[in-house]
């Protein structure tokens, strides 16, 4: 089970999150650029969690090969990262959890959603 999740740091915004976060996690540092928002996810409250929760998915960009072996987890976070196709995906998640990363790919292929509601 991963640690819960922290608030983001004082004065930073989403994107600051997601780029300390992929830092903390992974060891590899996002680009300066500006990436573009892919989706706005909205998870409803549910027994786990009293409150809903909002998150943004950026799109980082397609990892090279060698990005890939430089991959370093945070074990308090994590302790295993795949790369499959989305239909492996879908095998390995089931439907319910698969939305969201069906919902991201719509949107890198300016198919949309860019906000999704999932609940419990």
């Amino acid at each position: 089970m991963a640690a819960p999740r922290r608030q983001p740091d004082a004065g930073e915004d989403p994107l600051g999150t997601a780029r300390r976060e992929a830092a903390e996690e992974t060891g590899l540092e996002l680009g300066q650029g500006q990436p573009r928002l892919l989706l706005t996810h909205y998870l409803l409250p549910g027994t786990r969690w009293p409150l809903g929760k909002i998150g943004f998915v950026f799109d980082g960009g397609r990892l090279s090969s060698g990005q890939l072996r430089r991959v370093r987890l945070d074990p308090a976070e994590h302790d295993l990262w795949a790369v499959h196709d989305l239909a492996q995906w879908r095998r390995l998640m089931g439907e319910g959890p698969f939305a969201r990363l069906d919902a991201i790919e719509r949107a890198r292929q300016d198919r949309g959603p860019h906000y999704l509601v999932t609940g419990p």
